[in-house]
């Protein structure tokens, strides 16, 4: 899906837009992004997000930062 973009939202966290939503994404030092924080839009937060959805955003998030020579990493658990 093109039309996304991420910016920050404070010390431990991302923002996701896409379209007219965003996503709030916890992430830690050294750009870690905790992959079960990509799951809600803000807007919507007790509906979760499919395994596909999920990935797709991943996938454009590690896009995102890539193209800004940055590194990314998933985490699976808040630690």
């Amino acid at each position: 899906m093109r039309g996304f973009f991420v910016s920050t939202g404070g010390r431990d966290a991302i923002v996701y837009h896409e379209g007219k939503r965003k996503m709030t994404i916890t992430v830690m030092e050294g750009n870690g992004v905790y992959e079960e924080t990509i799951g809600r839009w803000d807007d919507d937060p007790m509906q979760r997000l499919g395994d596909e959805d999920r990935k797709r955003i991943a996938d454009n998030i590690r896009r995102a930062f890539e193209s800004q020579s940055l590194s990314v990493y998933f985490l699976e658990r808040l630690q």
